[in-house]
């Protein structure tokens, strides 16, 4: 994708490209691990891991152990901007989080930075896994 300044950028614009990164990661992840799973299959397996509380406690579990200051300015301006409408199942404080998450994978990916990027959705993959186990 190159290097590009996200200064400028809105926080919900950055967000709106994290969501197409994230979901992106999920299901790639989903289909190296259990590439026997029918799509049907993988497209459940994959909601439930890019829904708003999932990614509220991806944020939160990022924030107590590997996000640098910088990296969470990021996800709390735009946690912060996230309007007070919400998507269906999901509590404001969820929706906002995700929203904070979303920014961050957005800012990540738009400055090239794929080496951060791919060891925050690691980690963010594996605690998910964790959690289901």
């Amino acid at each position: 994708m190159g290097e590009h300044n996200t200064d400028g950028m809105q926080p919900l614009s950055l967000a709106f490209v994290g969501d197409a990164v994230y979901s992106v990661y999920v299901r790639s992840h989903l289909l190296v691990e259990s590439p026997h799973l029918k799509p049907d299959a993988i497209h459940q397996a994959a909601n439930r891991m890019v829904k708003a509380s999932a990614q509220a406690e991806a944020l939160d579990h990022l924030r107590k152990h590997v996000l640098t200051e910088e990296e969470w300015d990021i996800a709390r301006k735009a946690r912060n901007k996230s309007s007070a409408t919400r998507a269906k199942n999901a509590s404001i404080k969820d929706y906002r989080n995700a929203s904070g998450l979303e920014a961050l994978i957005g800012h990540l990916h738009l400055k090239g930075e794929k080496a951060r990027l791919d060891e925050l959705m690691h980690i963010i993959l594996k605690s998910g896994r964790d959690r289901d186990e």
